[in-house]
């Protein structure tokens, strides 16, 4: 008989980009059933078959009254379906999961914490996110944490107690497949690329692969490379993603970078060509204000990037101060074009911390590893529960 695991998010994306290739590993080698529970999306309808299967629920972004709706849609659903394991990530569904989930009687719920929103912000939206945390820790019986730091500032916060939680081997909620990040490619990818986007060969390219928006740092980014622009136009910044939130951008930064000739936006591509783009840089840069983990750093860690990188919980987890790259704080320009000038004057360091970072990668966050355990500790949580 196969095991029944549903995975609740609010986004179809963040299956997609997470989750994935543990849903593939658990029906192939686990024995499992799969469900997707997401806002309505027709992009997980491609995944389904006979063992992967997708139910809409409507969860709106940010706090919304559909909320209590939500919630009794999942309780219908986990009372109809009896799942051995219900795991829930991200606001809006990691709330109303583990609500309907208790309600609906379901014995193992398993809370995925891919970062705590509370630990970046102030005042009243703090006090309410951290109730917010404390309430869905609450009502898990089971928790993983994706990084240490994240697992050390939320005992810190009494979120939970000590031994309620754990990070699975090294962290990260998927690991990085290595299969996609052959360096044997690199330096053709890297022509290709540059050759399209008209960039020098020698030129160094700092760049960002992700969501373009305000709490991913890229008023800091864009203001650091502005300054560096006034004096040095050999170098880019490429960006490669989708605006998301662009309001929340600077609007006289976010017009000047792009009018900038040095400043490149690719816009959305496919997952599987990330690994091109990645190829083409030479620094990667993530200012985050707040992270779960920071999988783009290890993913362009794979491709030899040494980063620069904020010193936020769960981002810090990905790399080693001038080991792997650089480290910096948060919402400060002048740390970030300092270390860009670093990069720029010492490229034989560039490429060492490139080699390292990619060592790293291949040590600790292997995803086939990764993947294995994962699915070891989900068959632990079911079999202490049912047995």
């Amino acid at each position: 008989m196969r095991k029944k695991i549903c995975f609740v998010t609010t986004l179809a994306g963040t299956i997609e980009a997470f989750l994935l290739d543990l849903t593939y590993y658990l029906v192939e080698k686990e024995n499992y059933d799969v469900t997707f529970i997401s806002d309505p999306s027709d992009e997980l309808l491609q995944y389904t078959n006979e063992h992967i299967h997708y139910i809409p629920v409507k969860m709106n972004r940010g706090i919304s009254l559909d909320g209590f709706a939500a919630i009794y849609h999942l309780y219908k659903i986990f009372k109809r379906e009896k799942f051995d394991i219900v795991q829930y990530s991200t606001k809006n569904a990691g709330t109303y999961a583990p609500i309907a989930a208790k309600m609906a009687g379901i014995k193992c719920r398993l809370y995925c914490q891919w970062g705590m929103m509370f630990v970046a912000l102030k005042g009243l939206k703090r006090m309410l996110l951290h109730a917010d945390e404390l309430l869905i820790c609450g009502l898990s019986t089971h928790i993983e944490t994706e990084s240490f730091s994240i697992y050390n500032e939320a005992v810190k916060h009494k979120v939970y107690k000590p031994e309620k939680s754990q990070v699975i081997w090294n962290g990260s909620a998927c690991g990085v497949n290595l299969d996609n990040y052959k360096l044997e490619n690199r330096a053709t990818w890297r022509k290709q690329v540059r050759e399209q986007y008209n960039i020098p060969s020698n030129a160094v390219v700092f760049g960002w692969c992700g969501r373009i928006t305000r709490d991913k740092g890229h008023n800091e980014l864009f203001a650091a490379f502005r300054e560096l622009n006034k004096t040095d136009k050999s170098t880019r910044l490429m960006m490669v993603g989708a605006n998301d939130n662009v309001e929340t951008i600077d609007k006289e930064l976010f017009e000047w970078a792009h009018q900038c000739p040095e400043v490149i936006f690719v816009g959305r591509v496919p997952r599987e060509d990330v690994s091109k783009y990645y190829s083409a840089m030479d620094v990667f840069c993530s200012l985050s204000y707040r992270e779960g983990f920071g999988l783009v750093v290890i993913e362009a860690a794979a491709m030899q990037l040494p980063g620069i990188v904020t010193d936020v919980p769960g981002q810090i987890d990905t790399h080693e101060n001038m080991v792997t790259g650089i480290t910096v704080h948060a919402k400060e320009v002048d740390c970030v074009v300092d270390a860009m000038k670093f990069y720029i004057n010492n490229p034989n360091k560039l490429k060492e911390m490139g080699i390292e970072a990619r060592k790293q990668v291949e040590e600790k966050y292997e995803q086939k590893e990764l993947l294995r355990r994962l699915a070891a500790h989900r068959n632990e949580i079911i079999n202490k529960q049912f047995h």
